[in-house]
């Protein structure tokens, strides 16, 4: 197969050939990973762990050898290739047969890892049935939401856990750069980001050059450093906007269902409920029709829609609605999908 493959020449073909060798490409990679997936576990199986030393240790260093990985990169890979092999199989069918690839099997992993047995399988054969066609992001959305709705109770106990490993971490990079990185609960960084972003676009003034980022990046450093960009409103002055999408009966506690944090994504009901319950924040209330989710008394009339029906749309579809688009719908254009 590697032989056919390194002989394959792209010229002469036409776009929609070109794509379907693309796809073709993807699921040979994919069933290829499923086999070393395989290898790996069973590798694991005939390498037990010994006194001392915790499981796959030994079976992670041969393999970061043979493979050229860092250590820490194949303990990953090993702990992967065990969950596909033992407690997701469903998963592990579906990198076989290039439903999904690779990594878009560890989204789904990374999230299975802290559930049970019984959990895991039933996430696991939730959302592969849903998976096809959609990017990691999406994915990741999907998995989300299904943890939630199979475990809600653990959800809330892991987002409490999850809470203490807040940090804030320098990384030095290349060209006199380094990455800041922070790690805080989510409600938290979507109301310092929506902070930052806001600013960031009141800052721009005439014969400014820089892009949005850059602007959201020099508004981040005066803010902790106690300067203000030119143009920009005073700090004090802005309320960050945090968007939350919740049912009616999760937020009165008469179920679980997961609610939607814009911006990041599904959150647990009982973390809905606690961002309900701020006395600082403010609810729109829209009310739509159970059967269809369309808006109930909004006016048509006019090819400007009202604020009512501008609301209800960025609440129902959260994201931009082109494939694949993961960016919020609080900053995108409002526009049919038929014209």
């Amino acid at each position: 197969m590697a032989g056919l493959l390194s002989d394959f020449d792209p010229s002469g073909l036409n776009g929609e050939s070109l794509l379907a060798m693309m796809s073709g490409c993807e699921r040979i990679v994919a069933a290829a990973h499923a086999a070393q997936v395989k290898a790996m576990a069973e590798f694991t199986r005939i390498r037990p762990p010994t006194a001392g030393r915790r499981f796959g240790e030994f079976v992670a260093d041969e393999i970061a050898v043979e493979l050229s990985l860092g250590r820490r990169v194949a303990e990953n890979r090993v702990a992967q290739a065990v969950e596909l092999t033992t407690r997701v199989p469903a998963v592990l069918a579906a990198l076989q047969t290039g439903v999904v690839d690779l990594y878009r099997a560890k989204v789904i992993t990374d999230a299975t890892y802290r559930l049970d047995d019984t959990t895991a399988t039933r996430v696991a054969t939730h959302v592969i049935d849903r998976v096809r066609g959609r990017n990691a992001s999406q994915v990741r959305d999907l998995v989300r939401r299904a943890v939630l709705r199979c475990d809600p109770d653990g959800g809330q106990r892991r987002n409490e856990r999850a809470r203490t490993d807040r940090s804030v971490v320098l990384t030095p990079l290349d060209d006199g750069m380094a990455e800041l990185t922070a790690l805080l609960p989510a409600e938290q960084a979507t109301a310092v980001y929506q902070r930052i972003d806001t600013l960031a676009r009141g800052s721009r003034v005439p014969g400014d050059q820089r892009g949005a980022d850059a602007r959201r990046a020099d508004v981040f450093v005066g803010l902790l450093m106690g300067r203000r960009e030119p143009g920009a409103a005073k700090p004090g002055g802005v309320r960050p906007l945090v968007h939350v999408t919740v049912a009616a009966s999760t937020l009165a506690g008469a179920d679980s269902e997961p609610a939607v944090l814009d911006g990041y994504g599904p959150i647990s009901a009982a973390f809905a409920r606690a961002i309900a319950a701020d006395p600082t924040g403010t609810w729109k209330r829209l009310v739509t029709d159970p059967t269809d989710g369309s808006l109930i008394e909004h006016s048509r009339n006019t090819y400007r829609p009202p604020a009512a029906l501008d609301d209800h749309v960025r609440a129902r579809d959260r994201t931009c609605r082109f494939p694949g688009c993961q960016h919020s719908a609080q900053r995108t254009d409002l526009d049919h999908t038929v014209p």
